[in-house]
């Protein structure tokens, strides 16, 4: 286990200094690296699923094709820090363009796939995107019509390619210098959009130096090891997917099998077939793959590890998952913020410390729980989580919001509340930034509720998270309606899905006379969340 033992002042793991040091590499470094270490060695693998030709590139083809189109890039003008958007689910071509894009020197801007017309344009705006990939389609809607709709408001946007016949035509064109430019480790490489309690999401700005090695940190903790072969399902948007698990595979020589979009089954075969040593990715996928009527045939003698991020796992699950996949559990905590890497258990801690816990702070990381003084709170008592470490973000683009959030000493101000245990084992008990998390992702209230008030039906909302098995939180609306109004829930769900992305319409729509206040007007949601448990016959306690 890395680090120094707590300080027995309390709540607080100082990491030991060598850990704490950056690499001083850019990921395109990395690649270049694992190229000449591993020439021969599979890099990513897309295959095991219906109507997808399989992709199998070697660490040696992926640093040549990812030259070939960054030469291209700059080719056409491109400039180093320019803005280049990622815009699909997991396809091979996203960590090509990862890579290209670090190696001319770029900066990439993920995208979640299933932006709607109005989130696309503030996510392209916000940041000056000058160049947008995308997925062909998703769930039927061709992406480049949302582009198109909205790029008449965005100059700065010159170039439009697809991850098909886009990627396909840069790579064929006239070959571009090779005479790339020297990047600065430390210069901002990825951008990543995260929720924030103002309601917009918030522009996380992260280094290359951050991203390798906090990922090369986190791989070395999970037990991920040369040669492995792992299954990745969190999607490459996600600071977890183009932030931990494509570099990571890069500095150790792993071979990356990314799930392009998650399906029980298919992943299954992948699994199988590929014989992946490890799988990452989030408690329901794990559920869903046990409740898939085919788990009871499948040769899982290959997989050993289960990374699992996103929400806890109940205790009682643990030791059944570990038995049913053959496999050891481990569970972690992270943020955007921290390139997705803050605590994680190990794969030899008690069962009690996997299900309670998300482990001690990552290598080279360093971890204090504070009250609202500022003051270290003792062990087993809640504070806030704060965080230093080589895989701390810039800031975000916002300089109101980086002030916020990093205080003068350099510490992280997570939001979360925690407790820390006599041993360093963290557990997050709470939100104070009043976040909803559904299945790993991140939602705002204030940005559900803001949408909800545009309808001409609601005059009064409050959105909270309540318990859900499956999700860990599920969405609900707590709507005080217009005079004379009549919808039905079904009427502004519905509303709202073509407004928004699906994960952020409401599962729970409930209309009441009033909403509970305090003596100041701020609505009581603490309260909130425990009428609607009890209303809606809801196992289970949301912080």
């Amino acid at each position: 286990m890395s680090g120094l033992r707590p300080d027995p002042r309390g709540s607080v793991w100082l990491a030991e200094s060598a850990e704490a040091q950056s690499l001083g590499m850019t990921l395109s470094e990395a690649l270049r690296r694992a190229a000449i270490q591993w020439p021969d060695r599979e890099a990513v693998v897309s295959a095991s699923e219906p109507g997808v030709v399989a992709l199998r590139l070697t660490y040696q083809q992926l640093d040549q094709q990812a030259s070939i189109l960054a030469a291209r890039l700059l080719s056409l003008g491109y400039q180093p820090g320019d803005r280049v958007a990622v815009w699909g689910p997991s396809y091979p071509e996203w960590i090509l363009i990862e890579y290209a894009i670090s190696r001319a020197g770029l900066v990439i801007v993920t995208l979640n796939p299933l932006y709607k017309q109005a989130e696309l344009l503030y996510a392209l705006q916000v940041v000056q995107v000058r160049c947008i990939f995308h997925a062909d389609e998703v769930s039927g809607v061709p992406l480049r019509s949302i582009i198109d709709a909205v790029a008449a408001q965005l100059p700065h946007l010159t170039g439009i390619y697809s991850f098909s016949s886009g990627v396909r035509a840069l790579m064929a064109g006239v070959p571009g210098s090779s005479d790339f430019p020297v990047v600065d480790p430390d210069s901002l490489f990825m951008i990543q959009y995260t929720s924030g309690t103002t309601g917009k999401p918030k522009a996380a700005q992260l280094s290359h130096n951050a991203i390798v090695t906090s990922a090369l940190n986190a791989h070395r903790r999970y037990g991920i090891e040369s040669g492995d072969r792992v299954c990745s399902a969190f999607p490459l948007f996600h600071v977890g997917g183009s932030g931990v698990f494509t570099p990571g595979a890069a500095l150790i020589g792993a071979t990356t099998l990314p799930v392009r979009i998650f399906k029980a089954d298919r992943t299954l075969d992948l699994l199988e077939q590929e014989r992946c040593r490890v799988f990452a990715g989030v408690p329901t996928m794990v559920i869903a793959m046990l409740e898939d009527p085919s788990f009871a045939r499948r040769d899982l003698s290959a997989l050993k590890l289960l990374i699992i991020g996103g929400a806890q796992v109940p205790v009682e699950l643990i030791p059944i998952w570990e038995r049913r996949f053959g496999a050891q559990l481990i569970n972690g905590y992270g943020q955007t913020e921290t390139c997705g890497v803050t605590s994680s258990t190990s794969a030899g801690d008690p069962i009690a410390k996997k299900a309670t816990t998300c482990g001690v702070a990552a290598p080279g990381v360093s971890i204090k729980l504070v009250d609202q003084k500022g003051s270290i709170v003792p062990h087993g008592e809640r504070g806030e989580l704060c965080y230093q470490g080589p895989g701390r973000m810039m800031g975000y683009r916002d300089p109101v919001q980086t002030a916020e959030t990093i205080d003068a000493d350099g510490w992280l101000h997570s939001g979360d509340l925690a407790t820390m245990d006599p041993q360093g084992f963290v557990t997050i008990v709470g939100r104070s930034k009043d976040m909803i998390i559904r299945g790993g992702e991140n939602l705002s209230p204030i940005e559900i509720e803001g949408l909800l008030l545009q309808h001409s039906d609601v005059s009064q909302v409050a959105v909270v998270g309540v318990p859900d098995v499956k999700y860990g939180e599920e969405v609900c609306a707590v709507i005080v309606l217009a005079s004379g109004s009549a919808p039905s829930p079904e009427d502004i769900r519905g509303w709202c899905s073509e407004r928004v992305s699906r994960w952020k319409v409401p599962r729970y729509i409930v209309f009441v006379d009033r909403l509970p206040l305090t003596p100041s007007g701020k609505v009581m949601k603490f309260k909130l969340r425990e009428q609607m448990a009890s209303a809606l016959q809801l196992a289970g306690t949301t912080q």
